[in-house]
């Protein structure tokens, strides 16, 4: 894949990460945070990196058991 593809990608995961951060309500910063960690998992995958893979599939299922637990 194109390396400018590639950056792109972990730049709008950060900034997605970051606005999730900004966001009001536990949520809305939940949901937006998967999107970004979600796209982190794809940046890992792509610049073959297990630690970024591995921490942000972490964060997606904690995310996911927090949001099915307040449900």
């Amino acid at each position: 894949m194109d390396p400018a593809i590639t950056e792109t990608i972990g730049i709008l995961a950060g900034a997605l990460v970051l606005v999730s951060f900004l966001m009001k309500g536990e949520r809305k910063i939940r949901l937006i945070n998967i999107v970004g960690a979600t796209l982190f998992i794809g940046y890992g995958i792509l610049i073959n990196s297990i630690s970024v893979t591995l921490l942000n599939t972490g964060l997606v299922l904690v995310h996911i058991y927090f949001l099915r637990k307040k449900a």
